[in-house]
């Protein structure tokens, strides 16, 4: 009886665990990103110097990278970024979604190529593939919105 118990205890727990995994999976969708960026300043809050408009601009739309892999997920834009995915984190619940990701981007005008590390944190709502949020280089922050172009 004991083992019986355990075992239905363990499917139960698989099946939350694959539904929720499933559910984290679909939170915005795989495809091209359109990211636009308003509200821009220094991270201290004061007006940017001209930093942070150079960097992001009004936006950009990702791409799958051709030389991503499973164990480096890269990505570029139609601006000539290179994009690192760093970590990927966030939750769902009750049809909420939440992203925390971290980046290393190396921006197009950057003749040194030194990555700079990106932290973002948007919410979302589950199937709606838009998703608004907060970022930040250590230099620069603002808001950005991000919603899928297409899917591949």
């Amino acid at each position: 009886m004991k083992t019986l118990f355990c075992t239905a205890i363990a499917f139960t727990a698989l099946a939350i665990t694959g539904t929720s995994a499933l559910a984290v999976a679909q939170r915005l969708g795989p495809g091209d990103k359109e990211i636009t960026f308003s509200n821009l300043s220094m991270t201290d809050g004061t007006p940017d110097d001209g930093t942070c408009a150079k960097r992001y601009g009004e936006g950009f739309t990702t791409r799958n990278h051709p030389d991503s892999t499973n164990d480096a997920l890269k990505r570029g834009t139609d601006k000539g970024h290179d994009i690192v995915v760093i970590s990927i984190g966030g939750s769902v619940s009750a049809g909420i979604f939440s992203i925390e990701n971290e980046y290393e981007i190396i921006f197009p005008n950057d003749e040194t190529k030194t990555p700079v590390d990106v932290e973002l944190a948007a919410t979302g709502l589950v199937g709606s593939q838009e998703a608004s949020g907060v970022f930040s280089d250590g230099t620069c922050r603002g808001t950005l919105h991000i919603k899928v172009l297409n899917e591949p």
